[in-house]
């Protein structure tokens, strides 16, 4: 393999947690110790993009993208992502969680959407819910506005994380009428009856008009929907994530997205990682049957490291 772009989505954020202190990962730590280190990436939107080479907008523009691959004719116009989601009010503040967590259903979503639907249009937007865990704000016109990607917020406070800028009044406005909407609900009710966490309001993230990619590789080993998407927006051949890294198909460049790290992983999950992906990374660059290796932490702690075969 001459090359592997390797993200690693939620392993930061749990290194950085107090019951990760005593784990040893001596592949990992070797790898991020021999390259060299890059401007680390807070959320996975971030990572990816910067790996397709995708211009910022106001936002990293995944919401055209996202609902081209689902289907939508994104091609004209300001998009958004307005996925529904859980949020939790606890003593240091709110806490989301999003769809997929909660286990919203097809059933579920079309209900929920279609009673907001009028409200959207009542301020000149079209609401869109292709997939329980993606829909969209189609606005008349482009908006101002700085957001925070949802995978960066998910299972944790998002106080600070509301969206920002000119048009985050009428923004935030239109939320916080559809949470009164979705407070009631029917099917919030049910959820509720059945001891789930009811959809109370939606989070605004990835706005833009679509663009282009700026990179190609030859195949994407990935199951985030954004990653696929942003595979196919640049012909690139698409597969699922393999168990390890000696299960990766011959390529000359790959893209791999691991599946996100759960934040109650414990001691040997970090051990079997760091055993199936890093230490056969770093005797792979060692033995010079790599020839070039990013590895993307993203989180909080984010971390990014370019190697080869020299280091």
């Amino acid at each position: 393999m001459r090359e592997l772009h390797l993200i690693v989505p939620g392993l930061a954020a749990w290194r950085d947690s107090p019951h990760s202190e005593t784990v040893a990962m001596p592949g990992l730590e070797r790898l991020l110790a021999r390259g060299r280190p890059l401007g680390g990436e807070t959320s996975l939107a971030e990572a990816l993009c910067r790996a397709f080479a995708v211009d910022r907008q106001e936002d990293w523009p995944l919401a055209p993208i996202t609902a081209s691959f689902d289907g939508i004719n994104a091609n004209v116009g300001y998009w958004l992502r307005a996925d529904p989601v859980h949020l939790q009010v606890g003593m240091r503040g709110m806490t989301l969680l999003d769809a997929a967590r909660v286990g919203l259903d097809e059933a579920e979503s079309e209900a929920l959407a279609t009673s907001l639907m009028p409200l959207f249009r009542e301020a000149g937007w079209h609401l869109l819910a292709p997939a329980p865990a993606r829909w969209y704000g189609h606005p008349a016109h482009a908006v101002a506005l700085h957001t925070t990607p949802l995978d960066e917020v998910a299972t944790r406070h998002v106080n600070s994380a509301l969206p920002t800028g000119p048009g985050a009044t009428l923004a935030m406005r239109l939320i916080n009428d559809a949470q009164i909407i979705l407070h009631d609900h029917p099917v919030n009710q049910a959820r509720e009856r059945r001891g789930q966490a009811p959809i109370n309001s939606l989070w605004l993230w990835g706005g833009g008009q679509m663009t282009r990619t700026g990179r190609h590789f030859e195949q994407v080993l990935a199951a985030q929907t954004e990653a696929q998407a942003l595979a196919r927006l640049s012909a690139c051949a698409v597969a699922p994530c393999p168990a390890r890294l000696a299960d990766i198909p011959r390529a000359a460049s790959t893209l791999l997205v691991l599946p996100e790290f759960p934040a109650d992983a414990g001691a040997e999950d970090a051990a079997r990682l760091d055993a199936d992906w890093f230490q056969p990374l770093l005797r792979g660059l060692r033995l010079g049957r790599m020839r070039r290796a990013n590895l993307i932490l993203t989180g909080p702690d984010r971390k990014s490291t370019r190697l080869n075969s020299s280091h």
